[in-house]
C-alpha cells in the first residue's frame, strides 16, 4: 500500500474530507490532494507523528506502511484494530463524555443479560 492509499484509508476510516484533514494537521488542501494523487509521495516524520497523535495511526505505518497500522495502546497487545481505535477515541473524551460512554456500556450489558435470562 503506497502513501496515497494510506492517506485515502485514513480519510475513509475517519469519515474526513480532504479539507478537514488539512485543517486538522495544519497543511493546505492542495497538499492533501497532491498526496492523494501521488504527485507528492512522501511526508515528513513530524507530519506522520502529528497524524499518529491526532488519529492513532502509527507514524511508521503512515510513512512506510509497516504494521501495526494503529499505535499500541494499553497493555493488551492482542487487541484488534477496532478495539485500539475505540480506545484511542475514548482517550480524547472529556470526563463527562466518558461517563456517558460508561453508562451506554452498562446499558448494553444489562440488555445482554436480559436476553440471556429469557427462555
Amino acid at each position: 500500500m503506497n502513501l496515497s492509499e494510506r492517506i485515502r484509508l485514513l480519510l475513509e476510516e475517519n469519515n474526513l474530507k480532504q479539507k478537514d484533514l488539512a485543517k486538522e494537521i495544519g497543511v493546505t488542501e492542495s497538499y492533501i490532494s497532491a498526496l492523494l494523487n501521488g504527485r507528492n509521495s512522501n511526508i515528513s516524520q513530524a507530519l506522520a507523528t502529528l497524524i499518529e497523535e491526532k488519529y492513532g495511526y502509527s507514524n511508521s505505518w503512515v510513512l512506510y506502511g509497516t504494521e501495526p497500522k494503529l499505535r499500541m495502546v494499553g497493555k493488551n497487545k492482542t487487541l484488534s484494530d477496532i478495539h485500539k481505535k475505540a480506545i484511542l477515541q475514548i482517550e480524547k473524551l472529556n470526563p463527562g463524555q466518558i461517563k456517558a460512554v460508561l453508562a451506554f456500556v452498562k446499558a448494553l450489558e444489562e440488555i445482554e443479560n436480559d436476553f440471556k435470562e429469557q427462555p
